[in-house]
């Protein structure tokens, strides 16, 4: 990793990322437990209270282990630990996954776009002509940064609301979720196991 400095600031996802994606994984928790009662081994345990629930999915753990692994660990990662980095010297875009991390100098960075007056926002590489979009909760604070490295941009006077790709990623968001609640509610993972 390049060296970029100390850290001076962090932003993190979007509140109404968060709200949905905690939404999808309370709606899918809710439809594991309730998926559980249909269970025929469930049902010859004979105990049918939330005791009985944990007990069961403790003696058979495997829709448990890839409840945790499809839904909760991506759902944690995606609303408390996916960030944007910004550091002394360049800044680390977080896109996804830890070794998909882009992690760019300033002295990189040809310009900036503000693509929503409060949350998004695009930097331009000067070597590859890309373009990396991505979002701040201070945009403020992530100009006063911009401006003490010198680096020019659109102070948003065609900033416009993108609501294209945030439509877009509550889709992928959703699509998953319904994914995953038909493959428990259809029992898929119990014909895998067992």
């Amino acid at each position: 990793m390049k060296d970029i400095g100390k850290k001076i600031y962090k932003s993190s996802s979007l509140a109404s990322i968060k709200i949905i994606v905690l939404s999808v994984f309370f709606i899918l928790l809710f439809n594991a437990y309730f998926q559980t009662y249909s269970d025929p081994m469930f049902k010859s345990m004979g105990d049918l209270s939330m005791s009985g629930v944990i007990a069961f999915h403790l003696k058979y753990p495997h829709e448990l282990i890839i409840f945790f692994c499809t839904v909760l660990i991506p759902c944690f990662y995606y609303t408390f630990i996916r960030s944007t980095l910004f550091h002394e010297k360049g800044m680390v875009i977080n896109r996804g996954l830890p070794f998909f991390n882009m992690v760019l100098n300033y002295s990189q960075i040809e310009y900036y776009e503000i693509i929503h007056s409060k949350s998004l926002l695009s930097v331009r590489v000067r070597e590859t002509e890309d373009d990396y979009m991505f979002s701040v909760k201070d945009m403020d604070r992530v100009l006063a940064i911009f401006d003490q490295n010198d680096i020019k941009g659109d102070l948003g006077s065609k900033a416009k609301g993108d609501k294209a790709s945030h439509l877009k990623l509550v889709m992928i968001i959703i699509a998953i979720g319904i994914l995953i609640s038909i493959i428990q509610y259809l029992g898929l993972v119990r014909v895998i196991f067992r």
